[in-house]
């Protein structure tokens, strides 16, 4: 059951070791904001606030195209960037750009192929022109995926 207590000459209502400030005097506690008691070192009690840290994003984990999106919004959309930080969602984002830049490859190879002159039949010719083709393909695709997709 909340109570109300006395906290430094602020009013609290106290429930479950959670303190809600009765008058909300600030952003953090206008947008629902709680403390906790927390004991220092020294023995004194504060308050601090009540706050869950952020979910940590693991970069060595993330593929070149998640890298170049998590740094194109560091860099260039931080205000969605931090959004994203503080809903938890970023790595829910970087996996959907990864796969909507895989399903745009896997349709646009195919069709790029043929004006690559990338065939069966020159794979089985002359398999080193077949595989220079190839490259310049797939470096052309990440072109487009970079531009159309992580930069976007």
């Amino acid at each position: 059951m909340a109570e109300i207590v006395t906290v430094a000459g602020e009013k609290y209502q106290k429930d479950m070791e959670i303190y809600t400030p009765v008058e909300k005097e600030n952003l953090f506690e206008k947008m629902g904001g709680t403390y906790k008691m927390e004991t220092m070192d020294d023995g004194n009690q504060v308050l601090v606030m009540n706050m869950k840290m952020p979910q940590m994003i693991d970069e060595t984990t993330l593929t070149r195209i998640q890298k170049a999106r998590l740094n194109y919004l560091k860099e260039g959309k931080e205000m969605d960037y931090q959004m994203m930080i503080t809903e938890e969602t970023l790595m829910e984002h970087l996996e959907m750009i990864q796969e909507e830049a895989e399903d745009f490859m896997e349709i646009e190879e195919v069709k790029m192929m043929k004006s690559f002159g990338l065939t069966e039949s020159l794979k089985k010719t002359d398999f080193e022109k077949y595989a220079k083709l190839k490259k310049n393909l797939d470096m052309e695709l990440m072109n487009i995926v970079m531009k159309e997709i992580v930069y976007q």
